[in-house]
């Protein structure tokens, strides 16, 4: 049975019932062996998704958006007026100026292209033009254009010139492969609503050494968000149900294999986009990942009647577009958990609409 709404969004997507039924479990004291114990064990599971190879760095759960986790990196890799760069190729990348001007920063802004997302040349260029601009900031998983960068050369690009890289991950760790260490990544920021496959509430950060030494520089003002204070105890109320929820989703990831995860959001991935092209319409991001397809109707296509017709019809949701794609492009997302029965009901769904559409 299908249940509604089906979520083809960017971010909820649907929760699995053994994820969803973790949340119910009894909560118990966060001033205990038993949290201590959980956030060893979340520690410990995530770090392979994470491509964390080594013992230094730390992940951090906070009772937050990946908005909340984005800040907290700003805060504490930053002093006032500081220089920083930020390489933007969607809306989401755009958050990390606003965030960044918030704080009183000096932000220079690369723009490129939407549709491939940035290169290596990109952010050298970027680079050589704002040289005192000690930490780069960008995002790996568009969610905006469905564009999903090669972060290798990038990060050991970056890390060349002696500069820090943090990286937006919020819509892609677990869905397409993460090598943080091996493509010298400093800080990684996710969250628990794509393909971690829980509810949305807890921003994860991984902190890597370097970022710790220039954290312990930095003058940014910052309280709830100050990293340090997350390192040993627990210094505030956890959101206890939604960890014990990611222990559950990570204990599943576990069991099955990253790579035959990655291999299935690849899959429903594939038929989507195939579904997509079939029906004329154009994929809008020339570099994909697996979490998120951005897509181009033909001119005059009504994409409002689209969705409005998806959800009262069928009980599927999926998403306009976003910033300066907002009334050009829609967004199909499969971040997370989608059975063969969803699946199959979505491109039949989908495929109703299209083709008895009204003309825009």
């Amino acid at each position: 049975m299908i249940r509604k709404p089906l979520l083809f969004l960017p971010g909820p997507m649907q929760v699995p019932g053994h994820v969803r039924a973790a949340g119910d479990k009894p909560l118990f004291s966060h001033r205990s062996q038993q949290m201590h114990d959980l956030n060893a064990k979340l520690d410990k599971n995530i770090r392979p998704l994470m491509g964390l190879t080594g013992v230094d760095s730390t992940v951090l759960f906070l009772a937050s958006s990946g908005t909340g986790a984005m800040e907290s990196a700003i805060c504490n890799l930053t002093s006032p007026g500081e220089e920083i760069l930020v390489v933007v190729g969607g809306t989401f990348a755009e958050r990390w100026i606003g965030i960044a001007n918030a704080y009183g920063l000096t932000v220079r802004v690369a723009e490129v292209d939407w549709r491939t997302g940035a290169t290596a040349a990109d952010v050298e260029r970027a680079m050589a033009k704002w040289p005192d601009a000690r930490v780069v900031f960008l995002t790996w998983s568009e969610s905006s254009t469905g564009v999903l960068i090669d972060m290798e050369d990038i990060g050991k690009l970056v890390r060349s010139q002696d500069k820090l890289l943090v990286v937006d991950a919020v819509s892609g760790l677990a869905v397409s492969p993460m090598k943080m260490d091996d493509w010298k990544v400093d800080v990684l920021i996710s969250a628990s609503q794509k393909g971690l496959m829980t509810p949305s509430g807890l921003g994860i950060v991984a902190i890597a050494e370097r970022a710790w030494q220039k954290t312990a520089q930095a003058k940014t003002f910052r309280y709830y968000w100050d990293w340090k204070n997350y390192k040993g105890d627990v210094p505030c109320t956890p959101s206890l149900s939604l960890l014990m929820q990611v222990e559950a989703s990570l204990d599943y990831i576990n069991a099955q294999g990253a790579e035959r995860i990655y291999a299935r959001r690849a899959e429903v991935a594939g038929i989507i986009r195939d579904l997509v092209k079939r029906l004329g319409m154009e994929i809008y991001a020339l570099k994909t990942g697996n979490g998120i397809t951005g897509v181009i109707p033909p001119a005059g296509f009504d994409i409002p009647a689209l969705l409005s017709r998806l959800d009262s019809d069928f009980g599927i949701q999926i998403a306009e577009g976003l910033g300066r794609l907002k009334t050009t492009t829609f967004r199909i997302g499969h971040v997370g958990h989608v059975s063969d029965e969803e699946l199959s009901y979505f491109v039949d769904s989908f495929e109703k609409c299209v083709t008895v559409r009204s003309p825009g």
